[in-house]
């Protein structure tokens, strides 16, 4: 599944740049010192696989100790090999991990973008952004950590890729089309979206047996990794969160599973959904309910989503959203908004949501970081 690293840098190939994306380290056998591929199916893009030495004395000093100096100054070499060897002269480098990468500024690269989607727990986790040209964040709880040690710090929100966006751009088109003061009445089941992986320790397992156990007049449609084949973003595996997955697989005929799917595949399918839920609880996410990547392309369709707490989100008015510390009232929440669907899917409603998502799409976002940059 794409996240934000690999969505950035296929808008940034796709703007005309070339594009080398650094995997992390590998043990791939074909691969002796670095190997750069082409990408398939992407234009400008580019694959460097690479093998690091390691050693036993390395490995405990990077895990167990968090000091990852030695390992920094490997990578370091790395890079700068890659540079001279190959002629490359990277106008920028964006580093998306913050474990890795300490002598970030040392980098052969006119401009050094540092960005951070999580929250940190280490005091190394900065080191690899205190001389960068920019830190960028999708959420303030982040980036105030950061503020401290670079003074060039941006709050952006995530971003809504190319399949959403064309998919934002025609819902607007279809809400254009319908006639001002008339709005679409909902008189079938009703439809109910989630994107996103069900397995991870955060989702709010009690939210979700609840409202779909107990609204059996509906029908619930879920994207989305639901075990743990074939997931690349799964963390942690909570078997409480997993079981109760399986036994609404199992057992509810009003819930449908679809699996990992790319966004072009999920697009064409949102167009029945009439209400997206997020439920993922604001203590036991990382984030502390900062921000999340779905909401964008929940936005993008137009349709009300009702949602745990999210700091990012509470002033937007947005959101159907409870309070963090009020999840026992998203049950209510979700009846209420239930009992009121044609009015929060009034045709404004619709146009202000879409217009807040299309604010925030990857290209629009480049233009912010490079234009902050810039300065």
């Amino acid at each position: 599944m794409h996240i934000s690293k690999h969505n950035y840098a296929i808008e940034i190939a796709n703007q005309n740049n070339i594009v080398y994306f650094l995997n992390p380290p590998n043990e791939n056998n074909q691969v002796k010192d670095y190997l750069i591929t082409e990408i398939d199916g992407y234009k400008n893009l580019y694959l460097i696989n690479y093998k690091l030495i390691t050693h036993r004395v390395i490995d405990f000093l990077r895990f167990r100790v968090r000091l990852t100096q030695f390992y920094d100054f490997l990578l370091l070499r790395l890079i700068k090999k890659i540079s001279k060897h190959n002629s490359i002269k990277f106008e920028q480098i964006w580093n998306f991990d913050p474990n890795l990468h300490g002598y970030f500024h040392m980098y052969p690269a006119s401009k050094k973008i540092f960005f951070i989607a999580d929250q940190i727990f280490n005091n190394s986790q900065t080191r690899a952004a205190k001389r960068a040209d920019i830190v960028v964040s999708v959420a303030e709880e982040i980036l105030s950590k950061f503020r401290i040690i670079n003074k060039n710090c941006l709050l952006i929100n995530h971003g809504l890729n190319r399949s959403y966006e064309a998919f934002a751009l025609k819902n607007l088109e279809k809400l254009s089309l319908i006639k001002f003061g008339s709005n679409e009445k909902i008189k079938k089941r009703i439809q109910v979206g989630y994107i996103g992986n069900l397995v991870m320790p955060f989702l709010d397992e009690n939210i979700l047996e609840k409202i779909v156990t107990k609204n059996q007049n509906m029908d619930f449609h879920f994207w989305g990794a639901n075990d743990s084949k074939n997931n690349n973003l799964l963390s942690d595996f909570d078997s409480k969160i997993y079981n109760i997955v399986q036994s609404i697989k199992n057992n509810c005929h009003n819930a449908f599973f679809y699996g990992v799917k790319k966004a072009d595949e999920i697009v064409d399918e949102l167009s029945k959904i009439d209400m997206f839920i997020y439920i993922n609880n604001p203590y036991k996410d990382i984030n502390g309910g900062a921000n999340s990547h779905k909401i964008l392309e929940y936005l993008s369709t137009g349709k009300v989503i009702v949602s745990t707490y999210l700091s990012f989100y509470e002033k937007q008015k947005l959101l159907v959203m409870c309070m963090k510390g009020k999840e026992e009232e998203y049950s209510t929440l979700f009846k209420q908004t239930i009992n009121s669907i044609n009015n929060e899917n009034d045709i404004e409603k619709q146009r202000h949501r879409i217009a807040f998502a299309l604010e925030n799409t990857y290209a629009k976002n480049i233009k912010k970081i490079t234009a902050k940059i810039s300065n």
